[in-house]
């Protein structure tokens, strides 16, 4: 197997590699030499081996793994328990591990790795439906940003709590967004966070005139958050997310009174927004 360099175009055959560096110029910026690539799947991980296992189910299933032009990435941050495993016995999935990382950093990361020209971000906890893959052929075909329909497999869609921007909800989330790499290269690439990664790059891109356009028929379950516990945390995460925009962009959160009031409502999303206005984590 052959790979390219992305930083120096130096190709390097497979024993020539060390650790996943260039030998030349000794960056971590490797990538398969495979002109067929057009489509890059962009996974981040963290002890999540049950949702990782279920995804890539689905994946084959829909025979992802089958399909030439399709690569897909796992960025994991150094999980402890039976994650990388099953990542590496799925047999078509790539893996690369970083300590410590970011949700942000690992979306980073796999852009920089991909090859395709479309970049599909799915989160770790989806389930991928019949006819998602040709839906975002179809969709990204027209559209430079596609974001598909993200339904729970049980309790059905679940609204979030909106930010307008020239008329378009900057809040959908990076479980299923497809984007073509001519947009990174334009706008740059993902913020290194924890937080509002998805929401600070859709911000970014509807500044530069980018339309994030809806395909209902890229659909993927999100198995995400049931039980109180950690719906009480993701929505304190949520009101600790709002604050970190805020100082990023005053202007972002200006005219959004209503979005503000329901996270109150929420009450836990309250708390998180005050904790990170007292004790900001970045």
């Amino acid at each position: 197997m052959k790979y390219i360099c992305k930083s120096c175009g130096y190709k390097v055959e497979e024993d020539e590699k060390i650790m996943g560096y260039c030998p030349r110029c000794g960056r971590d910026s490797l990538v398969e030499n495979n002109p067929l690539i057009k489509y890059s799947i962009v996974v981040p991980t963290l002890n999540c081996d049950t949702e990782v296992e279920k995804l890539l189910a689905s994946m084959k299933k829909e025979n992802i793994h089958k399909k030439r032009d399709v690569e897909v990435i796992f960025i994991d941050a150094a999980s402890s328990d039976l994650t990388q495993e099953i990542i590496y016995k799925s047999n078509f999935a790539k893996k690369y591990v970083y300590y410590g990382v970011t949700k942000g950093f690992a979306r980073l990361k796999g852009v920089y790795k991909a090859k395709g020209d479309i970049i599909i971000n799915l989160d770790s906890d989806v389930e991928i439906t019949k006819g998602w893959f040709d839906a975002v052929k179809r969709a990204t075909k027209y559209n430079n940003i596609v974001a598909g329909y993200s339904p729970h497999p049980k309790r059905g869609y679940i609204p979030r709590v909106p930010i307008w921007v020239k008329g378009q909800d900057v809040t959908w989330p990076f479980c299923n967004i497809a984007h073509k790499k001519s947009v990174f290269e334009d706008v740059g690439l993902i913020r290194d966070t924890e937080l509002s990664e998805d929401i600070d790059f859709n911000y970014r891109c509807i500044k530069k005139g980018y339309t994030i356009a809806y395909e209902p028929k890229m659909k993927v379950y999100h198995n995400h958050t049931q039980n109180k516990k950690e719906f009480i945390k993701q929505s304190f995460l949520y009101g600790r997310c709002r604050y970190q925009l805020k100082k990023r962009y005053p202007e972002l959160l200006q005219n959004q009174q209503s979005s503000i009031k329901n996270f109150f409502r929420l009450g836990f999303g309250g708390l998180g927004y005050i904790r990170e206005m007292v004790m900001p984590s970045e």
